[in-house]
């Protein structure tokens, strides 16, 4: 099963956060756009500064954000899993001048909206390198197995 099928009926905002010139760490943009338009839900890209799209994502009439990141859960590299907040160490990779994981806990429970994290392993973040082929593969896979919201 699909960690996100059992949120798929929830009013849910999903946030792309990566930088699209460090190789792996675009998967989280390209997945969170993916996952959006699968779901039919609305897409907020912030790339690697997603703490200055906090209003935005607060005003959001969404109950649950859906943060996107690739992010080292030490698993093989395009492996994908849903984390709360309290499941993502603070010093966890980061390219981004926030990390995910502080922002998703400062961001929980307030306005009584829901955090969630899909995290993708990355393999390499590497300057002016692609999306790994492995990790390319792997978005697709996930988001070919979620089932489509009308």
């Amino acid at each position: 099963m699909n960690p996100l099928e059992e949120h798929t009926g929830r009013q849910m905002l999903v946030v792309g956060v990566g930088n699209p010139m460090r190789g792996d760490d675009e998967a989280g943009l390209i997945l969170a756009e993916k996952v959006a338009e699968k779901l039919n839900l609305e897409y907020l890209r912030c790339e690697e500064v997603p703490e200055n799209y906090v209003g935005k994502m607060l005003d959001n009439p969404a109950d649950t954000i859906l943060l996107v990141d690739a992010v080292d859960m030490k698993q093989a590299p395009g492996e994908i899993d849903l984390l709360t907040p309290d499941e993502l160490a603070d010093n966890g990779i980061s390219t981004h001048n926030c990390s995910v994981g502080l922002l998703a806990k400062v961001l929980a429970g307030v306005k009584d909206k829901q955090m969630l994290v899909l995290g993708i392993q990355p393999q390499q973040l590497e300057w002016g390198r692609p999306v790994t082929p492995q990790v390319r593969k792997a978005i697709d896979r996930f988001v070919a197995d979620l089932p489509r919201r009308s």
